[in-house]
């Protein structure tokens, strides 16, 4: 693997995170980058107020929607939905939750975190093991655990997301996104041989997230808890790498300069 220049890299892919009307990006950069016009963007504002939130240890019904990709329109009032549109519900025949009593959910059901180190690996697990035995919601699925574990450890627990893994193991493997494959997360319950659990607490989503940690370690070294932030990966790194999964072209450093 060629060493990554990270500074280039997130300076190429992190201006389409963005959705600026001020500050518009030609059809042309895009077609260069390889990136999609469509992208689900997020303006400046928004991403000031969730980065606010990390930095805070807040978890609630609007970091929830962002993950979801559903904050920029949010609307505590309305049913809250996932990133596929299903409805967060207590159980499968409940009603729709809407943010107001997804919120009152979270009141009711705190996470306390600071008994658990970040830094290891079994107190990860077992973080996202209290969560999934705590919030037992339908639709409710181990990327919004994890999301719920970035929120709630100010970033030590990086963030998980499918097309941020496609893009650092296109990275490790000097590959464009479009070679690499990244299956979707696992469910709450997959065990290594099925369902049913061979080892007890044992879940392939943490596997999952431990794999994308790695991989990041590997890639960009200097970037983890860069001058002695808590946050695991700097946020800039976190939206490069997300639109990089979306890319269609290999990123080379002679692009970005």
């Amino acid at each position: 693997m060629n060493k990554i220049d990270a500074e280039s890299f997130k300076n190429r892919y992190k201006q389409f995170y963005f959705y600026d009307p001020g500050n518009p990006i030609s059809d042309e950069d895009f077609d260069r980058a390889g990136v999609p016009k469509d992208l689900n963007r997020t303006n400046p504002e928004l991403e000031k107020n969730i980065t606010d939130k990390i930095s805070n240890g807040i978890f609630d019904a609007e970091s929830f929607a962002w993950k979801a990709g559903r904050a920029e329109h949010f609307d505590y009032s309305k049913p809250l939905l996932n990133g596929n549109g299903y409805s967060i519900k207590y159980n499968k025949e409940a009603e729709a939750l809407t943010g107001n009593k997804f919120q009152q959910y979270v009141n009711n059901h705190q996470i306390t975190v600071e008994k658990y180190d970040f830094s290891k690996e079994e107190d990860r697990k077992k973080l996202f093991q209290e969560i999934k035995k705590e919030y037992t919601l339908f639709n409710y699925g181990t990327v919004y655990i994890i999301n719920q574990m970035f929120f709630l450890s100010k970033g030590a627990v990086p963030i998980y997301d499918r097309f941020a893994h496609i893009a650092v193991k296109a990275l490790m493997m000097d590959k464009s996104p479009l070679e690499v494959f990244v299956p979707y997360a696992p469910l709450k319950n997959d065990h290594p041989k099925g369902k049913e659990p061979i080892k007890k607490d044992y879940y392939l989503a943490v596997n999952n997230l431990e794999e994308y940690m790695w991989l990041l370690k590997e890639v960009f070294p200097d970037e983890i808890h860069k001058n002695g932030d808590v946050m695991y990966i700097p946020r800039e790194l976190d939206q490069a790498l997300w639109v990089y999964g979306h890319a269609t072209e290999k990123w080379t450093l002679e692009d970005s300069k």
